[in-house]
């Protein structure tokens, strides 16, 4: 099946604001004859019938007003994504520079990003995702103006800022013998060898504080391999690979969709502060600044 459209879902949206084919047309710039005609595929390739036709008019059906709502909601992604993007290449201000762990450039920074390209005076944004460890070390060495990190302590000579909380959850896929358990202990996930982020990452280190509290030093299993990034990681589960340590907003759509089983622990609480962090002894520009409380302001 073809895949859908951004234009197709807009249209579509239309049609339930504008209550007709001609005035969503009228709101798009095109063609009555071109919105029927897309609808019409839609209906062909789902299988669905969206439209009700009279000689009265067209009217959307109870599934057609239902996959508009659901329509409407990926364009709010889809509007959302692009404004973040015009926030990293804005150039009408001042420049700022920011580093962030995975976990916080890819479930926060956007919306924060999103906020702060609204306003009219805002900066142009220089956004880089790398694990914590390289953002504290960037944010002393200057690079960055301001960080995002998701470790179990602030970085040593930093200021910080609690800005939000995370949960790392352990996963495996729907296949695995940890699926049909209702937890694990501390003792065996200690054991296990994991697939597992670099040094230096938040969650591998949140994890391994985690047990080695309850377990003692060292207690911790070498990784089943190290991969750069949490999709690579998520991608090798899914297929079967082994179990994983993972931020909990990472896996949530796969977990609540019954593609990844989530494993209760039998031990200590698996917990993250996500935090900013800059130089105290360097000035926060009025754009750092500004960046740092739309992201304190959402806790």
């Amino acid at each position: 099946m073809a895949a859908t459209s951004i234009e197709e879902l807009r249209m579509l949206v239309e049609v339930e604001l504008r209550g007709s084919l001609t005035g969503a047309a009228q709101q798009l710039g095109v063609s009555q004859q071109a919105v029927s005609q897309r609808m019409r595929a839609l209906e062909r390739r789902w299988g669905l019938a969206l439209f009700s036709r009279t000689a009265r008019g067209t009217a959307l059906t109870d599934h057609g007003v239902m996959v508009a709502g659901w329509a409407g909601t990926v364009l709010q992604h889809v509007d959302g994504f692009e404004s973040a993007v015009a926030a990293l290449r804005s150039d009408r201000a001042a420049h700022v520079r920011i580093g962030a762990s995975l976990t916080v450039a890819e479930h926060l920074l956007p919306g924060w990003l999103v906020a702060y390209a609204a306003e009219p005076d805002a900066a142009q944004v220089e956004l880089t995702a790398v694990n914590s460890a390289t953002v504290a070390e960037r944010v002393r060495a200057g690079t960055y103006d301001l960080g995002f990190v998701e470790t179990p302590e602030p970085p040593a000579r930093l200021a910080a800022l609690v800005v939000a909380h995370d949960e790392v959850a352990i996963v495996v896929a729907a296949g695995h013998p940890w699926a049909r358990r209702t937890s694990v202990s501390a003792a065996e996930l200690a054991r296990t060898p994991l697939l597992s982020r670099e040094p230096g990452s938040g969650t591998r280190l949140t994890l391994e504080r985690a047990l080695e509290s309850v377990l003692g030093p060292d207690s911790v299993a070498a990784p089943a391999a190290e991969l750069s990034t949490t999709a690579a990681i998520r991608a090798t589960v899914l297929a079967g690979g082994g179990v994983a340590a993972l931020s909990e907003r990472a896996v949530r759509d796969d977990v609540e969709a019954g593609r990844l089983h989530r494993v209760r622990v039998d031990g200590p609480l698996l917990t993250r502060p996500l935090a900013a962090v800059w130089d105290p002894r360097r000035r926060l520009s009025p754009a750092a600044s500004r960046i740092l409380a739309i992201a304190d302001s959402g806790r």
